[in-house]
């Protein structure tokens, strides 16, 4: 009997196992085969002020250009809304799209330098405050519609959240598509730190859920600054 349980795999190798063989149904149940679980990888970026982030190694880093092309038209969508842009200096650091194309999911990075809040002032919000909040940018985004910005279709809860230990605003909204039947779920966080802002936007669209929500709670969890 001794003999035989040594010859019993041992629970640790039966651990790790069990969470291959999980990895591969969830991969099966997705994308029809197995053996797309083994092409799933991520990589780090690193950006400037200490920000890095882990994006999967297969989706598009737009260029310098791109991003401060995306810059300069919410720049203009703003000021032609007639809508005061923030007080500090604003650096796109980050913009990645979802390969194939279309794109299906985005992640984008900026910091604002300074930050127009602190950590204080998110401790000492309180949910009638953030539901104001709520309605002052709802009012903005329908002036941003008029001239030409996306289209909301619901202002969800804003809300207080932390990462590690640092207090984070938290701004989801559903959005139209503009190349699709599909809405998006949009997703920014502001993180006050020092004196700079750090903004994280993740967004994807509705009816891929299964497949981009979970990647991109996977970035989410990956940030450190």
């Amino acid at each position: 009997m001794k003999e035989l349980m040594k010859s019993l795999p041992s629970p640790s190798w039966r651990a790790v196992a069990a969470k291959r063989n999980l990895c591969a149904f969830i991969a099966f149940i997705l994308l029809g085969h197995p053996a797309f679980a083994q092409e799933t990888s991520f990589r780090r970026v690193q950006l400037a002020h200490g920000i890095s982030l882990d994006i999967p190694s297969h989706w598009t880093i737009l260029s310098q250009d791109s991003r401060r092309n995306l810059s300069a038209a919410g720049q203009a969508m703003a000021d032609n809304a007639g809508i005061e842009g923030p007080s500090g200096r604003k650096e796109s650091l980050l913009a990645v799209n979802a390969s194939p194309s279309p794109t299906g999911a985005m992640i984008r990075v900026s910091v604002t330098s300074p930050s127009d809040y602190t950590q204080a002032d998110l401790a000492s919000a309180t949910p009638a405050e953030l539901k104001e909040l709520g309605v002052e940018m709802q009012s903005m985004f329908k002036k941003l519609e008029a001239s030409g910005g996306p289209k909301i279709i619901e202002m969800q809860t804003f809300r207080i959240d932390k990462f590690d230990t640092y207090r984070v605003l938290v701004m989801p909204y559903i959005r139209a598509s503009v190349n699709g039947p599909s809405p998006w779920q949009v997703t920014q966080y502001k993180i006050p730190v020092s004196t700079r802002l750090i903004e994280i936007t993740l967004s994807y669209r509705q009816s891929d859920s299964i497949v981009w929500q979970p990647i991109l709670e996977r970035v989410r969890r990956s940030v450190q600054y």
